[in-house]
């Protein structure tokens, strides 16, 4: 998990930090699903494809919400501050840019979800 990875050597992490590493691994692990699926779907089953779209949407909604109001904490603002839908539906839509996405989320110097689409089209994921 990339939580462990992230912080062996902190004997003693808050409960947003767990909170927060917790649910980056249920978001990573959905974003990968997603990834996995629609990269090995047979073209005449793709449309078969949305059922588990529709799963992980609402995965991926409540790990948001519990991510978001963990880094909230970790800033001190409200806990609702950095959560919109918007959020779940990019990682639906764009599971490849599931680390991109969670990092503006993380930015100290937040803004609003809205923002997250223009950030995310100047990402270039082609392959090298």
């Amino acid at each position: 998990m990339m939580g462990a990875a992230r912080c062996p050597w902190k004997e003693l992490m808050t409960v947003a930090e767990q909170r927060c590493e917790q649910a980056r691994a249920i978001i990573a692990s959905a974003c990968r699903v997603l990834r996995d699926t629609r990269e090995t779907a047979p073209i005449f089953t793709r449309d078969m494809v949305e059922p588990t779209s529709a799963d992980c949407y609402v995965l991926l909604r409540d790990a948001s919400k519990m991510f978001c109001a963990a880094v909230s904490e970790h800033y001190g603002e409200p806990s609702g501050h950095r959560w919109s839908p918007v959020l779940p539906e990019l990682l639906v839509a764009h599971p490849e840019k599931c680390g991109e996405t969670l990092a503006l989320a993380e930015r100290k110097d937040f803004q609003e979800l809205s923002h997250f689409l223009h950030e995310l089209s100047h990402f270039d994921y082609s392959p090298a």
